[in-house]
This record gives structure tokens, sequence and C-alpha cells, in this order.
């Protein structure tokens, strides 16, 4: 078994912004599964880099307190003797990785263990049969979808053998059915190699029987709850409600293919004015390769057009004024250097400036609780963070025809909400129209307006 404990630690990123957490303390519970909840920004990822050594090495200061891997400072164990005691899946899976393939990220991540060649490509197997990934081998990272990425770096982790796992926000762009999946997967780590996992959650449905602890965060220490609350968790809800036939945007006959792989035939739809929609369907579907598709960023077959006019006779710099999209990883949107930066661009150019005053912007920065880092680093705030500016952003750029990719992965609830509200009022007020990709159900449905989902190379309308 391996202890792992922070005692007394106060860390702080910045010695002007002061202490990120103060005298915090907490020692795994081995052999057990904890879940972690907590707003967005509030630490979360922090302790967790604390715990996995990442952090002071590669930025900020422990002020005070100590964190012991087996009664030694965690610090002072070399990185690979490190990893082979305690493994973390980041927020973002894209961090995880430094290879083109899956099979060379497995080798590239296993070899610095300094293990041996056989070892690795039974582990490489082993991990890849266990989480129903054998297909993914050759495979390339890039092409993957965000939550099939997610389910390669859990298996990643996995293959690390590590006795303490450590997961922050590892089901953020897993579909249903995958999510449920992993946590049965993660449960049978547990009772069969006594496994000790951690996992940092905003969406605490499916956890009942799987986690043996459940902890709201505090800056010093975490507060258990009762884990019976979890069985009255929120079921997922279905959309109610249709789309209108007015419409600016139209896409007729459309496919398209990635790596030969046919994920779209013979589409047809519009896409409704004053709406938003939620387009849904498994992991690799194909759902945001449409939004590429849409925003010409993805070679299709089919007709697009906007107004009338085709998309393929439009340069895209003029199209993209008209139709855009909030990618799925926020750090790929960002533009400027600080948070204030960031939105005093979008302000720059958006298109309805008499709306988007200084008064509205700075209501809507103190309703998604950004008014504290404006002037960070975009790269150096929270997940949860990021994506309430990402959002923000796009709204005030305001195009016609809004594509979003999974604007609430990573937010607590409150977030979620105040998100959900600001969407709908701009929607609503300016006559956008909206099309939505979320894997997070609970309090999101009842602000979308219809749903159209995409599986088998189909995409259809889902009635109630």
């Amino acid at each position: 078994m391996t202890s792992l404990r922070l005692a007394d630690v106060t860390f702080s990123y910045d010695d002007c912004e002061g202490p990120i957490v103060e005298n915090f303390s907490y020692e795994l519970d081995e052999g057990t599964i904890s879940l972690i909840s907590g707003p967005s920004g509030c630490g979360k990822s922090t302790v967790f880099k604390l715990m996995a050594g990442l952090l002071p090495q590669y930025g900020g200061k422990i002020l005070s307190g100590k964190v012991l891997l087996e009664n030694a400072e965690i610090e002072s164990v070399v990185p690979f003797e490190r990893a082979k005691r305690v493994a973390m899946l980041f927020q973002n899976p894209n961090r995880q990785f430094a290879m083109k393939t899956v099979f060379s990220q497995f080798v590239f991540a296993l070899e610095n263990l300094q293990l041996d060649h056989q070892e690795i490509e039974e582990r490489i197997n082993d991990a890849l049969k266990r989480f129903e990934l054998e297909d993914f081998k050759d495979r390339n990272l890039q092409e993957l979808s965000g939550g099939e990425q997610q389910r390669i770096a859990l298996a990643l982790v996995y293959s690390l053998k590590s006795p303490v796992i450590l997961l922050d926000e590892p089901f953020a762009n897993v579909d249903p059915e995958n999510r449920s999946k992993l946590l049965e997967d993660l449960k049978r780590l547990q009772k069969e190699q006594r496994k000790t996992i951690l996992i940092s959650d905003h969406d605490s449905s499916g956890y009942f029987g799987i986690v043996d602890h459940w902890y709201r965060f505090s800056s010093q220490g975490f507060v258990e709850k009762d884990v019976n609350e979890l069985k009255t968790r929120e079921q997922q809800p279905k959309v109610i409600g249709m789309p209108k036939n007015d419409a600016r945007l139209f896409w007729d006959d459309l496919g398209f293919e990635v790596s030969k792989r046919k994920l779209l035939s013979n589409s047809s739809f519009c896409l409704p004015t004053g709406q938003i929609g939620l387009l849904s369907g498994k992991n690799g579907c194909g759902k945001s390769t449409l939004f590429a598709c849409l925003c010409k960023l993805h070679e299709k077959t089919g007709k697009i057009t906007f107004d009338q006019k085709d998309s393929d006779k439009i340069k895209i710099s003029k199209w993209a004024k008209n139709v855009g999209c909030a990618f799925q990883n926020s750090l790929d949107q960002f533009i400027k250097l600080t948070v204030e930066e960031e939105i005093l661009a979008s302000r720059k150019n958006t298109r309805h400036k008499d709306y988007w005053s200084e008064e509205r912007i700075q209501k809507a920065i103190k309703a998604l609780n950004l008014t504290g880092i404006m002037k960070h680093s975009v790269y150096r705030i929270s997940g949860g963070q990021q994506k309430k500016l990402q959002l923000l952003v796009m709204l005030i750029m305001a195009q016609p025809i809004l594509l979003i990719d999974e604007p609430f992965a990573g937010l607590d609830q409150e977030s979620l909400e105040v998100s959900c509200s600001l969407l709908k009022e701009t929607v609503k007020n300016l006559q956008l129209s909206v099309l939505l990709i979320s894997h997070q159900r609970v309090r999101v449905v009842s602000f979308m307006d219809y749903e159209i989902s995409l599986e088998n190379g189909i995409l259809k309308e889902v009635s109630a």
C-alpha cells in the first residue's frame, strides 16, 4: 500500500495573489474511491497536482507544510519512482499526450518508468483490452474525439500500475454509456487490485454505490458529506421541444468522413433562429466534425448555405463573421494573454455593440464569478473558469450562428446554471441560432429548445 498525505500545506502560485490553499491537511484512505466536489476555481486541481508532485516543481511555491509520499517529502522522490506510486489524469486529456499515436504514447509513458519492452507490450495490451480500446491502438490521438481521448488517457493512467490514481474531471466529455462503464471499471480496480482512487467531478450522478467517501472542497481540507445523498442525484432528463422552421443556416445532403470512416451521410437540416439545440450522440460519432464542416474547417459533401448563400463560394474569413464555433478545448479559442484582454478583444469585434454595453458585460462578468481574475493569464485559471470565459467571449462576439462544443465541462452547479441562463437570455434577445454539444444533461436540458442526435451516420430529431 502507498501512503500519501498533505500536512498543513499552504501553497501559492504568486506571492502577490495570496495562497490557493492554506494549512490544508488530508490523508488518503488507502484502498478506497473518493469523490471531491467544489466550485470552479476553488483549488481542486491544484491539490491534485500537489499530491502528484507536479507542484511546486512546475510552478508556485509551498509556503509552509509538507506533501508526504510514504513519509518522504514528495519533492525528494525522483519523477519515475513517483509515477510508479501516484498517477494523475489531467482535466484536459491533451495535456496527457506527447506522441502522435495511441501506441507510441503508451510506449513513451511506460519507457519513462524504465520497464523492459516485453512488459511494456503486456501492459499496453492489458490496458486497451480492459477499457475496450483495442481498435484504437494505431489511431492518431489528434483525430480522436474529446471523449475518446479521455478514455485513452484513463487507460494510460491505468497502465502505469500506480497504487494511487488521481482523476481530475475524467468524464467531462464522455457520453453517459461510457461514463457508466468507466465508473464500473474503476470499482473493479479498487476491489481486485486495492487501488486508491481520488476523483474530482462536478457531476455527481452515477457515483452512488461506487464511491466510499464524498467530500466537499475547502481551502483547508476536504469536508466529508453523506455518501447516501448521492442516491437521490438527478437522472438523465429528456429535452422537451421541437425546432422551429425560421432559419438562416441550412445544410442539404451533407456528408463527411474521418480517416476513411463515414460518419454522416445525406443529412439535411435547418438551424432555427432564436432557439438552442442540443446535439447528442456517443463519443466519436462525429459531432465535433459536424461543427468543423459547418465552419468550413473540414471537407464535406453536400451543400451548406447561410442566407441562401453557398458556403463554398464564401471566403472562410467572411464565413466566420456569421458562423462562430466554441471549441471543445477552451485554450484553442483564446487569442490574448489575460482574461481582461480576451473580453476586450471580443467587444471590439462584436456584431452587437449596442447590446454588449460596458454595463452588460460587467454584469455578466460578476454573474460568472470572473471579477477577481481579470488580470490573470487565461492559461493559469482553472478549467471551469476557462469554460465560462470562453462562453462569455463567444456570446459577446454574437455571430448569428453559434456552434458550442461541450461548454459546461468542469462547471459546478451554480456556474452551470448561470452560464445556461446567460446563454438563453442572449439567444432570445439577439435572435441567435445556437447548436451545442453536451454530454452533461442534468440541469442543462431544461434550457434546450430541441434535440438532434447523431447515430450510425444518421442525424435525426429526438422527440420527448
